[in-house]
């Protein structure tokens, strides 16, 4: 079978096609040929021998290798642009300036906010001073280093644990919207109005946790209603 096999590939193989090639041959050298019926077998088929998509997309989707973050991104509770979001997040792949640098986007990695330091998703999220204030306000101590291993992050006193992910994953998206409000439109700094949009997201995202759980939704929108009146009463920013 050697030959016939070999005049089906190209006359000059690179050297990773023929390593390719030399596994190839030693396991059909393991196969012996009978003159019985075939057995069709396929790993996407269901019980009725029916090409099954869901079992294609599964394949698809999964290496079958996990990774740390994979519960936290996926089993989450936050809609999917949020959770794709956070996927690029916690790898550093959000489109900062940083990294629009890097694409010849931009001609400055300054970050905007703050004017000081080079705005990477860690700077941005939890380095910066705007957004080191914000997490002070909501008692969760975050730092930088943090911000690649959100799922490490504890919940502080008052916030439930069930469902924290999205809570978490829900203030890092409405960071990033404000600071889309600053760069392209032009608005102030506001806490107020940051606190007032993640209120807003919790009570939308309340209708997509199971009705026994959103409890836990109205809990955070008290909270962030709460810091809305501190800031008003502080007259900051």
């Amino acid at each position: 079978m050697a030959a016939p096999l070999r005049a089906a590939f190209a006359p000059r193989l690179s050297t990773v096609a023929t390593e390719e090639y030399t596994k190839l041959t030693e396991m059909l050298a393991a196969i012996q040929l009978t003159n019985d019926p075939d057995v069709r077998r396929c790993p996407w088929e269901d019980k009725a021998h029916r090409l099954s998509s869901s079992k294609i997309y599964k394949s698809v989707v999964s290496n079958g290798e996990g990774c740390e973050y994979y519960k936290f991104i996926w089993e989450n509770r936050a809609p999917s642009r949020v959770k794709f979001f956070g996927w690029l997040l916690v790898q550093n792949r959000i489109q900062t300036k940083e990294n629009l640098l890097k694409k010849h986007c931009v001609d400055s990695d300054t970050c905007d906010i703050c004017g000081a330091h080079i705005e990477s998703s860690a700077h941005l999220i939890a380095g910066c001073t705007f957004s080191s204030s914000f997490w002070y306000r909501l008692g969760i101590a975050l730092g930088e280093d943090d911000v690649s291993t959100l799922w490490q992050v504890q919940p502080p006193h008052g916030v439930p644990s069930l469902h924290f992910n999205a809570f978490i994953l829900l203030c890092c998206w409405r960071i990033w919207k404000h600071r889309h409000d600053v760069v392209f439109r032009s608005l102030p700094l506001c806490y107020a109005r940051l606190f007032t949009g993640c209120r807003e997201d919790a009570e939308l995202w309340s209708c997509r946790l199971p009705p026994d759980d959103r409890h836990v939704a109205h809990t955070w929108a008290t909270m962030f209603h709460s810091c809305i009146s501190a800031v008003n009463i502080s007259n900051d920013m």
